[in-house]
């Protein structure tokens, strides 16, 4: 029998199940649903646990400890470690893929020095898609998103989560061409994933693999 690791009751009307980076089964339901219909629900959704399991233990996707010293984490599809420092700046040493981290508020800056980063390289990615399919876009801004990678407004502003830093290259350019087609067609019709398969013929297998390593939207 599975049985959940946590279960979060709120004023919701449904049940919805999560599995978090390390694995722990995460349960959401109403305020009076009873333990009965919760392990009925989870015996119905064995097959998609035992599958999200799996995908996160392929992936290797651990979440990060309070203490961040040592720890592994990717940036642009290549594992980079974390090593804190009495300095005050964030450092970077792209050779050894190495983060040098403040000590003090450590997390916080480097979710600030993510987002910065971010908005630096997925403007210059946007900009040389758009560039390619011979859109124009609003704007590029950068969110904390942990539900969707990137998102095109219907005036065609462009925002992706900080998160998409996480993903290789390849990656990155995929969603960058995903969210310029929706310039030209807001839904996704037939003509919309033809105008992707334009400028990404294997547009799939990148969204096979955001699919696979959805747990990233849960680091930092």
């Amino acid at each position: 029998m599975v049985k959940p690791d946590e279960i979060i009751r709120s004023n919701r009307k449904t049940l919805a199940i999560s599995i978090d980076c390390n694995n722990r089964l995460i349960v959401r339901a109403p305020y009076r649903c009873g333990e009965e219909r919760i392990f009925a629900f989870l015996r119905e959704k064995e097959g998609w646990i035992a599958r999200k399991r799996a995908e996160n233990e392929r992936a290797g996707i651990v979440l990060p400890p309070e203490n961040l010293q040592g720890y592994e984490f990717l940036l642009l599809g290549k594992k980079h470690r974390i090593c804190l420092t009495g300095e005050r700046a964030v450092g970077y040493d792209a050779v050894a893929r190495v983060v040098y981290l403040p000590e003090k508020d450590g997390r916080k800056r480097l979710v600030e020095w993510l987002k910065d980063n971010a908005a630096r390289i997925l403007s210059a990615v946007t900009a040389t898609a758009a560039q390619t399919m011979g859109v124009r876009y609003k704007s590029v801004t950068i969110s904390s998103a942990r539900s969707k990678w990137g998102s095109c407004s219907f005036d065609n502003a462009i925002r992706y989560s900080f998160r998409l830093l996480y993903a290789p290259k390849e990656v990155v350019e995929y969603v960058a061409v995903h969210e310029l087609a929706h310039t030209k067609h807001k839904d996704h019709s037939a003509a919309f994933w033809a105008e992707v398969a334009k400028y990404q013929p294997d547009w799939k297998e990148k969204r096979k693999w955001l699919k696979g390593h959805g747990a990233l939207m849960q680091v930092f």
